[in-house]
């Protein structure tokens, strides 16, 4: 009884992780296989700094509150917006 509850609270977990990592769409660049959510991360992280700078420059930063909180929200923010738009299906 105590292994098949051991069993399910670490075996079961490992395999499901195992067995779906490959549910993920994938890219390749230059001939090297990339997840597709590598790639909206990165693209996240650069539309954020676009963001954020046109934030600066027209001199709304300091109006958004705390920028420890802002920049990694509006970085997810893009990231999810950015995998919405090229990978929803």
């Amino acid at each position: 009884m105590i292994f098949m509850t051991r069993l399910r609270k670490t075996a079961f977990p490992i395999i499901f992780a195992v067995f779906l990592t490959a549910c993920d769409p994938m890219l390749s660049i230059e001939g090297s296989f990339w997840p597709a959510w590598i790639i909206c991360i990165l693209a996240g992280l650069m539309a954020s700094m676009v963001l954020m700078w046109q934030l600066v420059r027209q001199r709304l930063a300091p109006y958004l509150g705390p920028p420890l909180l802002i920049v990694p929200s509006l970085w997810a923010l893009c990231t999810f917006v950015i995998w919405l738009l090229f990978y929803s299906t």
